[in-house]
């Protein structure tokens, strides 16, 4: 500061000597002098000041930084390669927003009871994932296309579909584990089934094998507790409600049986909602980027409370869901009567309680399994899945159902199953064991295949061709098929016998079922982006005898068996993109 000051007056002595006697210069001259003088001091007064802030700036930062109270923000990654996704550069904190678009449309031979041809949009969705801390996790994901068709005018609620969030932290370690054991809780995959817990994203069929789509669990609110390593996944969980539901309310006006003290003088009514133990277990023990050999499964133990098939329909009314494996042409061709003898519409059970859903209860509890088996060598793959499950009953409860003129076929037990076997080749060379990861918190799957040549590179992508074969049979009793269907027409037209048609009718749950084959050509033209041609032929079809009364006499205008020898053919297309 000295030193500028002495700068300063070094410029005035030369100032005056320049202009020798302030009485001999020119006024003007040593105006406009002494002017410029003064804007220099202003410059270098400012100067000072602004380097004497700095200087102090620097000194409080110092003295913080060495009490620990101020730490500079950690760099992040950040990357808009399919989707918005964020990283600290110590991976402690993250989160990606992603989501998916897809348009489905296609056309049918024989509508029956579904469409000649339709499109819509099956998925838009939009979600959010990530982790905190290092140990949390989470992911909300919304559907926005509405909601899918269960039966008839009725539609699940709600478009969450992934909402949980969990831990994952080393304290769960365990021996022979590549991670930590973790824990999830919320909306999310029961563990149940390779195709079931496969995104659609990645699916080599537009839609799932009949026997998944119709037995296998979905998502379902709940906690589960899982594990993985290089080559084995386990996960096992308990759940209730789903948000995929067709309605969220169990039987109402149904007595509580139990809780409610005796001396109250009433009796509760309401419903407790059923109740789901599943568990899955994978193990590869052939597995590099070329080859690959999957075995997996999986069993489910579901106790439906008093829950009817108003509300849990894809346990107690089996295959009403099932859309021939071409979901936006709506035929529909299976599914059973309510397994609970649940009953919501003009009387009912229990002394008749109009327009309300009723538990039967006739249903004690269901028990699901499924075994799979997944293998690639090179560009061919291959799939295929036995899934049953068993009904356990109350016959003393169906005959009261009976009497109260539900329809309740069947006995003590019922038994129900199916499977599918599928191939596929992939045309441009890329190899199937390369999207396959065990790390997936749904366990292991298979994800999007690493695309040789992108079309984005000067390329065309990547191309398979695919055929499957599938078949699914609700038909639990001594009849099936034409016989069953000829013996019901013989009874009820040409030789009418009510007491023989009835006891044909309730000797068993006949659901119906359908075989098909399916052919399937996929196009990835890029990352994020793919698109399928299916064709499917039903093989064999027997309707379901769901649409009858006590007495077995066909429902008015829903005579369902005549649908046997029909042999539709479907042709479905879907164009998504997802990021």
């Amino acid at each position: 500061m000295i030193k500028k000051y002495a700068v300063c007056g070094a410029a005035l002595g030369a100032l005056l000597s320049s202009s020798g006697a302030f009485g001999a210069a020119d006024p003007g001259s040593i105006e406009k002098r002494m002017k410029a003088l003064e804007a220099e001091m202003a410059k270098l007064r400012k100067e000072a000041k602004e380097a004497k802030a700095a200087a102090a700036a620097k000194s409080n930062v110092a003295n913080l930084s060495h009490k620990g109270d101020v730490h500079a923000p950690p760099p992040v990654f950040v990357s808009f390669k399919n989707g918005l996704f964020v990283e600290t550069e110590d991976k402690a904190y993250s989160f990606k927003v992603g989501g998916r678009i897809m348009v489905d449309g296609g056309g049918i031979s024989q509508p029956l009871n579904g469409f000649s041809n339709q499109v819509g949009v099956r998925q838009i969705r939009l979600e959010v994932e990530g982790k905190a801390a290092q140990v949390w996790f989470y992911k909300l994901q919304y559907d926005f296309s509405g909601t899918g068709q269960v039966t008839g005018n009725n539609q699940v609620l709600g478009g969450m579909r992934d909402v949980y969030f969990g831990i994952q932290h080393p304290a769960l370690s365990v021996p022979f584990a590549k991670d930590p054991l973790f824990v999830m809780v919320g909306n999310h995959f029961e563990p149940f089934s390779l195709e079931s817990t496969s995104s659609s994203k990645f699916r080599t069929f537009i839609e799932r094998a009949m026997a998944v789509e119709g037995i296998a669990p979905n998502r379902h609110l709940g906690i589960s507790v899982g594990g993985y390593g290089d080559n084995w996944t386990g996960r096992i969980g308990v759940f209730s409600t789903s948000m995929e539901d067709a309605s969220y309310t169990p039987g109402q006006n149904t007595p509580s049986r139990w809780g409610i003290p005796k001396a109250a003088g009433w009796v509760s009514t309401g419903g407790a909602q059923y109740v789901d133990v599943a568990g899955r277990f994978t193990y590869a023990p052939i597995k590099d980027e070329h080859n690959l050999l999957h075995f997996g499964v999986s069993g489910r133990y579901h106790s439906p409370n008093d829950a009817t098939g108003a509300n849990d329909d894809r346990v107690l009314r089996l295959g009403n869901r099932l859309r021939s494996e071409a979901t936006v042409l709506g035929q529909g061709l299976l599914g059973t009567p309510d397994m609970s003898c649940g009953s919501y519409a003009n009387g009912g059970l229990f002394g008749g309680i109009p327009f309300s859903a009723v538990a039967g209860h006739c249903t004690k509890h269901v028990t699901s399994y499924g075994f799979e088996l997944a293998g690639a060598y090179g560009p061919f793959d291959m799939q295929a899945e036995y899934i049953a499950t068993d009904y356990t009953r109350d016959n003393n409860k169906i005959l009261q159902a009976r009497a109260s003129g539900v329809f309740a076929p069947g006995g003590s037990s019922s038994h129900f199953g199916g499977y599918y076997i599928y191939g596929q080749y992939w045309v441009t060379g890329e190899e199937r064991a390369q999207a396959y990861s065990t790390s997936d918190k749904s366990g292991a799957n298979f994800f999007e295949p690493k695309i040789k040549n992108p079309l984005s590179a000067g390329g065309f992508g990547a191309f398979s061709l695919a055929g499957r074969y599938s078949s699914v049979n609700l038909n639990s009793g001594p009849y099936s098929g034409s016989g069953l269907a000829n013996m019901l027409a013989y009874t009820t037209y040409v030789q009418p016998s009510p007491a023989t048609t009835a006891a044909i009718v309730n000797s068993g749950v006949y659901g119906g079922r359908q075989e098909n084959v399916t052919t399937g050509f996929n196009w990835y033209p890029d990352k994020g982006v793919h698109l399928q041609f299916n064709w499917t032929h039903v093989l064999h079809v027997s309707a379901p005898l769901n649409d009858y009364n006590i007495v077995g006499a066909p429902m008015p205008g829903r005579q369902g068996f005549y649908y046997n020898g029909a042999h539709p053919d479907l042709f479905e297309a879907r164009a998504q993109v997802y990021w």
